[in-house]
């Protein structure tokens, strides 16, 4: 079985990522879209936390979005700016259910965050 990443994006730090792609679609015609950009990043194993333990399974945080950076903001080293979070949900092995087990980690019900939103 396949873990679900639920990504959740601050509406508020949602208005820096959006932007606006128009393209010609297959009847010729020209379609203009709104879309939410940015990067989804895994974290190291060791800033995974758990946020939610259950018997069956974890949502551990997993991932962070940030907004994409383009390449002059990258070489003047601009502060990087956290628009949202990935939760996984991790299933839990037992003789029941054969989804992939927990990884070593922290095993709190509620984790503090250290991200800054």
């Amino acid at each position: 079985m396949a873990n679900k990443i639920t990504v959740t994006v601050n509406a508020d730090k949602g208005r820096e990522i959006l932007s606006k792609r128009s393209y010609k679609n297959k009847e010729g015609k020209n379609v203009e879209v709104n879309e939410l950009k940015f990067d989804l990043i895994e974290m190291k194993e060791e800033s995974k936390k758990v946020v939610y333990d259950s018997d069956k399974f974890q949502l551990v945080k997993t991932h962070f979005a940030v907004k994409q950076q383009t390449p002059e903001e990258r070489k003047a080293k601009a502060d990087t700016v956290f628009v949202g979070e990935g939760v996984t949900q991790v299933w839990k092995e037992d003789g029941n259910n054969q989804g992939q087990g927990v990884s070593n980690g922290n095993t709190a019900s509620v984790a503090d965050d250290d991200l800054p939103f």
